[in-house]
């Protein structure tokens, strides 16, 4: 169909087409860079082929005004539309977030595949286009391509493409709501704009105009899509790990919409449960808002932000417990140094970089004799420095800001005019802003005095004015160091013996007394330039310099000395109203310069040591005293290497009958060395008592015999066990004996702890509860040479005996000393009476057994039954069961 315009008409149409061409151009050039700019193609890639098509048809459109010929191209153009509808039914599957599938894109692909199919055949069945017909829109009179109905049916199918793509765009669920209008907009723009096109006798220049500004807005609403999604994304990000917690309410219900880990976390609330409920917790934070609340165990700044448009109310949660914590911190340090800087036993002012006191200390107010409102915004230099000095505080705080901190000893000047002599020190502070520094004013005087005062607390007893140990011992290092190797001096140590009983008995006060009295009369006795202290309780030590140039010389002079002392302190003490005599041990060692400290000390108490079991009381130290010494180290290691090795062993004793039957025994330990020779106790017992051994033998001893009652159980009916006063003063020694027989399950009946009556000397409690828990135990009790201590018959009230053993110094003298057999028979009656066992020793023949017998006596020990043995020899004798004579 073919119109004719006049050429007005014409010129008028070819202007506005050629600037719709230009213009459809232009927009599919930018559109292109903006796909290109922007990574359209990575929503989806048919944005780009899009583009490209876009691009070809408004480029082809616009060159069809300068061309003669445009069957051609419009040809071309025919094609390219075959694919646009395609491509943008496409870019909608995507940015919908639809999945494309066979199924769909078969059908869709092939529809358009078939039309070019007829186009590049159509010069054998003319069915794409018919003909060609004349057309004006293009300047002159151009021939166009003519489609007939064709054009119209792809048409349509293009139209239900851009519905299909509308409809997947709507109905998508990852697209907003704005989106979808927007889309929605964009998509009749461009379907209503190419039904104009083609109602306009196919006007490809309007529909040039028509595709480029769609598919621009379709990039610009796909761009503005991704970037609103990246922003969202990025938004819900920086909630959910902010470092804040935030809470999103709905004001109407109050009930918790969204909550973000880090609220959760600070709050221990549980995000799942939370949400979509009305929460008390929360709902009491929204009331607090703007405090700081402590909740689980955390300082939290509630804040709340409302949205009045959405009707959602924001809950800000920070912690700011650190801040809080900081806070408490500085003001304890700032409390700390207030306090530090009004107790500081110094004058103490702050001053501002012009000198002025900002504030002073009440030690400063004291030292100079101000009041507070006489020193406060002053110049310190015109309050306390002298007429000579005044410019001193000046170059000092100049120097301080300097260096940070200055020091000087000076002359200050107080209010009356009395010059005292300090040190002052100047130190600045920084406080961002400003400077200021802090003067510090030591009374030189005073703190003279005070190290005066120090020194003689460090160095005196302050109970008898006497130097202490440590004085003493830096002394005698001195004395040694500057000492000629002719030179002999001495070093004396003064033990007051029974001391511990005055305090005890009397007091500490009275033994204070005594104290001062006996430190008063060495004063007395002594020269000058001898150093006396007291480095114990009860022990005076003595240094004697320059005492002569040989040791004989050195004797007398000490011995003359000595002499003194001893004459002195000897005499009777009145103290508070009590006439004492107060006995002492000395030890002297004479020494040269080749002596160390250490060891004249080791050898003075050596010779103290000795002077306490003396009969004198004075012992000099001598080379024998350290060979002693040595031998008995020597053998405390033998006897430590025999307890090792098993060495010491128990010997069983009988104890028999009148028809010398064996009815018990009693252990004997002995150290059976290696080479076969045998120990007797009385050479290392004393030894083991006084290292403390005494308690791991004492055990192991009854270990044995315990071993031994288990293998002879039927055959014997007691054991004696010898305990020495030691283990009974050992607070476990009860429980440990325990333990012992509980472990090997014999009868504790059989077991007779056996002691001598010194033990009453020192029985205190540990010593009762001991004895007590055995008794109750089941074991027997027996005292060892009854009769020879001073109150022997007070044990029998004392303590719950079970078997007394007569001292074997009666037994000896019968028949011959009647006196002793009246003894021995008033001993039987007495135990008898008590209801005890008591058993002779020393029973050596067989008129002595004659005689206890008709006395009543039933049990006896001694060599006339048998000597002390080994155990196996014992056993085989008791498996015979053969009677005991003497061989």
């Amino acid at each position: 169909m073919y119109y004719r315009f006049s050429k007005e008409v014409i010129y008028i149409l070819l202007v506005l087409n050629k600037l719709l061409a230009l213009s459809g151009l232009l927009v599919s050039v930018v559109n292109f860079a903006y796909v290109l700019d922007r990574r359209v193609y990575k929503v989806s890639k048919a944005a780009i082929y899009v583009a490209v098509q876009v691009l070809l048809f408004g480029g082809i459109e616009f060159f069809k005004y300068d061309v003669p010929n445009i069957l051609f191209l419009e040809r071309f153009q025919d094609i390219l539309l075959l694919y646009i509808p395609v491509a943008i039914l496409s870019f909608s599957l995507d940015l919908s977030g639809i999945q494309k599938s066979k199924r769909m894109t078969l059908p869709v692909y092939s529809v358009p595949t078939f039309y070019l199919i007829l186009a590049s055949t159509n010069k054998f069945h003319k069915l794409f286009w018919v003909s060609e017909i004349r057309t004006e829109f293009y300047g002159s009179e151009k021939m166009r391509p003519y489609g007939g109905f064709i054009p119209w049916t792809y048409f349509i199918f293009s139209v239900v493409l851009l519905a299909l793509a509308f409809i997947y765009i709507v109905n998508s669920r990852k697209l907003d709501l704005r989106t979808k209008y927007l889309a929605g907009l964009t998509f009749a723009f461009g379907t209503l704009g190419s039904v104009t096109a083609y109602l306009l006798n196919f006007n490809y220049t309007f529909l040039s105009f028509i595709l480029s500004h769609t598919t621009m807005f379709l990039d610009l609403l796909a761009v503005n899509y991704v970037w609103r999604k990246l922003l969202l994304s990025a938004r819900y990000s920086a909630y959910e790990h902010a470092e804040e917690g935030y809470i999103v309410i709905d004001k109407r219900s109050e009930r918790v919409i969204d909550i973000n880990e880090k609220a959760a976390h600070l709050l221990n609330l549980d995000r799942k449960a939370i949400v979509g409920r009305k929460d008390e917790n929360v709902q009491a934070l929204i009331e607090r808002s703007g405090e700081i609340v402590f909740e689980a165990n955390k300082y939290l700044k509630i804040s709340t932000i409302e949205d009045e448009k959405n009707g959602t109310l924001l809950v800000v949660v920070k912690d700011v417990t650190a801040e809080i914590i900081s806070k408490k911190d500085i003001e304890k340090v700032q409390s700390h140094f207030k306090t530090l800087f009004e107790n500081i036993p110094d004058g103490a002012v702050i001053l501002d970089e012009k000198g002025k006191v900002i504030e002073c200390n009440k030690q400063f107010l004291s030292m100079f004799g101000y009041t507070k409102e006489e020193v406060l915004g002053k110049n310190i230099g015109d309050l306390i420095a002298p007429d000579d000095l005044k410019n001193e505080p000046e170059k000092l705080q100049k120097l301080a800001i300097e260096q940070k901190a200055s020091r000087v000893e000076t002359i200050r000047k107080r209010k009356d005019g009395s010059l005292i002599e300090v040190r002052v020190t100047v130190s600045t502070m920084e406080t961002g802003e400003e400077t200021f520094m802090q003067a510090v004013y030591t009374d030189l005087k005073a703190e003279r005095e005070a190290m005066n005062r120090v020194r003689n607390i460090l160095q005196k007893d302050t109970l008898t004015g006497l130097y202490t140990r440590q004085y003493f011992i830096r002394k005698l290092s001195s004395v040694i160091e500057f000492s000629s190797t002719n030179d002999y001096n001495a070093v004396i140590a003064i033990n007051i013996r029974g001391f511990s009983l005055f305090n005890s008995t009397r007091g500490h006060n009275f033994g204070d007394d005594l104290l001062r009295e006996i430190s008063r009369r060495l004063k007395s006795v002594l020269r000058e330039g001898d150093t006396i202290a007291r480095p114990y309780a009860d022990e005076f030590w003595i240094l004697l310099e320059k005492v002569g140039k040989d040791y004989r010389q050195a004797k007398v002079t000490v011995a003359n000395i000595v002499g003194k002392l001893e004459s002195e302190l000897r005499k009777f003490y009145n103290i508070n109203g009590e006439i004492l005599d107060i006995r002492f041990s000395t030890g002297i060692y004479i020494f040269t310069s080749m002596d160390s400290p250490e060891d004249v000390l080791r050898k003075l108490n050596l010779a103290l040591a000795r002077a306490k079991t003396s009969t004198d009381g004075v012992v000099y130290y001598s080379a024998l005293i350290d060979n002693e010494l040595q031998e008995l180290a020597a053998r405390e290691r033998e006897l430590k290497e025999a307890v090792y090795n098993g060495e010491l062993k128990i010997f069983l004793q009988p104890i028999c009958n009148s028809y010398s039957e064996v009815v018990g025994a009693e252990a004997l330990l002995r150290w059976v060395k290696k080479d076969g020779s045998v120990v007797p106790p009385m050479d290392f017992i004393r030894v083991i008592e006084e290292n403390g051994m005494i308690i791991t033998v004492g055990e192991e001893v009854l270990r044995q015999v315990c071993e031994f009652i288990l293998d002879n159980d039927t055959s014997i009916g007691f054991i004696d066990v010898n305990v020495s006063p030691v283990q009974l003063r050992y607070p476990n020694m009860a429980d440990r004996f325990i333990d012992i027989i509980s472990a090997h399950k014999i009868d504790p009946r059989k077991i007779v702890i056996e002691f001598t009556e010194n033990i009453l000397i020192e029985m205190n409690q540990i010593v009762k509860d001991n004895i007590e828990k055995l008794l109750n135990f089941g074991c027997q009790l027996c005292i060892d040479d009854f009769g020879t201590g001073y109150s022997s018959l007070s044990y029998l009230t004392l303590l719950p005996l079970n078997k007394i053993k007569i001292d074997r110094s009666f037994v000896s003298r019968i028949p011959e000393d009647s006196r002793s057999v009246k003894l021995l028979e008033a001993i039987f009656n007495i135990a008898r009476s008590f209801n005890l066992d008591a058993i002779p020793e020393g029973v050596e023949n067989e008129k002595q057994l004659e005689v206890l017998s008709m006395i009543g006596y039933r049990l006896f020990q001694d060599y006339y039954f048998g000597k002390p043995m080994p155990v196996e020899d014992f056993a085989k004798i008791l498996r015979e069961r053969s009677k005991f004579t003497k061989s």
